[in-house]
């Protein structure tokens, strides 16, 4: 699991802090839990970490 997490990390910018390799972790691992395959876990990896980046305004609360 930590090489998915890696893999989706330096899609992104290999830079990011701990904060975001937890979260990113955490819900990767979640997602592993449900049986999903390790190429399904990279592309959802992404998109959260996308997310967590650029959050999309319309669902920010505000």
């Amino acid at each position: 699991m930590n090489e998915i997490v890696d893999r989706v990390l330096s899609s992104a910018n290999p830079s990011l802090g701990p904060e975001a390799r937890e979260k990113v972790a955490n819900y990767i691992g979640l997602l592993a839990s449900t049986g999903k395959s390790r190429r399904q876990l990279e592309r959802f990896g992404r998109a959260y970490l996308q997310e967590i980046l650029k959050p999309d305004p319309r669902y920010t609360g505000c």
